[in-house]
C-alpha cells in the first residue's frame, strides 16, 4: 500500500527519535521481502526520506547507520529480485495454484459498548486467531468484524462475554430489510441457516383459512350463460324504446 509507505517516509522526519525508530525498523521488515523491493524503490520520497535520515545531524548513529543500510539493500534489489521472479515463476509451474481463503463480516451490538470499554472489547476480539480486522463505533454500540470463513459468529459473542462480561448479539436483517438483533446463545438449538436473513425473527400468529364459500365460486359456463342473457335483455329494451 503506497500510502502506509508514504506515511512512513514521513514519520522519518519526525523530531522523537522513537517515532523515527519504529518507522525504520517497519521499513526494515517491508525490505526483508523481497517482493516489496520494486514497490518501495518506486513509492515517491521513500528513497529521498531515507536518505535525509541517514543525514541528519542530531540523529542517533545507530539510526543513520540502519537508514544507510537500507538505502543500500534497495539500491541492489533489482538484480536478485529477477532472480527471484525467475525462481517464482519455476516454482509456480511445478506447484499446484493454492485455493484462495474468503473471508466473513459480522456486524453486531454490543450492550454496555463505549469509550471506557473499547479497548477490553477490541483487544478479545483481535486476539481471536482467524479474525482479519475489527471497526468499533462505540456511539452506536456496534463492531463489524471481517474474519476467515471458519469463524461463526457464535464464537466471537462467546468470547467477547467471557473475556469483558458484555453482552453481543448479531445484527440481521429480515425480510423488510429491517435490523433485528440476533442473541445467538439462545438460538444454537434452533434449526434454520445463520446466514439467512430472516433468521431467529419473531413468530407471528398462524393464518386461519377461512372456508371458500360455494357462492363464491363462479364457473366459466354459467358466466358464458349470464352474458347471453344480458345480451339478449339489453337487445329487447332497445327493440321496445325506439321507433322504427
Amino acid at each position: 500500500d503506497k500510502t502506509v509507505l508514504q506515511f512512513l517516509a514521513y514519520s522519518l522526519d519526525s523530531e522523537d527519535n522513537e517515532i523515527t525508530e519504529a518507522s525504520l525498523k517497519t521499513i526494515e521488515l517491508l525490505v526483508h521481502n523481497n517482493r516489496n523491493h520494486n514497490i518501495l524503490r518506486s513509492t515517491f520520497g521513500v528513497s529521498e526520506a531515507l536518505k535525509a535520515t541517514s543525514e541528519r545531524e542530531g540523529l542517533d548513529d545507530v539510526l543513520k547507520s540502519l537508514a544507510q543500510e537500507l538505502i543500500m539493500k534497495l539500491e541492489d534489489a533489482p538484480a536478485f529480485h529477477t532472480r527471484y521472479r525467475s525462481m517464482k515463476l519455476n516454482s509456480e509451474q511445478s506447484q499446484p495454484i493454492p485455493r484462495k481463503l474468503s473471508s466473513k463480516v459480522y456486524s453486531f451490538h454490543i450492550f454496555g459498548l463505549n469509550e471506557d470499554t473499547r479497548k477490553n472489547v477490541e483487544s478479545a476480539v483481535i486476539r481471536i486467531r482467524g479474525v482479519i480486522s475489527v471497526i468499533i463505533d462505540t456511539g452506536h454500540q456496534r463492531c463489524v468484524v471481517r474474519v476467515m470463513e471458519n469463524i461463526t459468529p457464535q464464537i466471537l459473542t462467546e468470547h467477547i462475554a467471557k473475556e469483558t462480561k458484555l453482552e453481543a448479539r448479531l445484527i440481521l436483517r429480515n425480510k423488510f430489510r429491517q435490523e433485528v438483533l440476533v442473541d445467538l446463545g439462545k438460538s444454537e438449538n434452533g434449526g434454520g441457516d445463520n446466514g439467512t436473513e430472516d433468521a431467529n425473527l419473531p413468530e407471528y400468529l398462524p393464518e386461519e383459512e377461512s372456508p371458500v364459500k360455494e357462492k363464491a365460486l363462479y364457473s366459466f359456463g354459467r358466466l358464458r350463460t349470464s352474458a347471453a342473457s344480458w345480451v339478449r335483455t339489453a337487445t329487447s329494451l332497445f327493440q321496445n324504446s325506439f321507433y322504427w
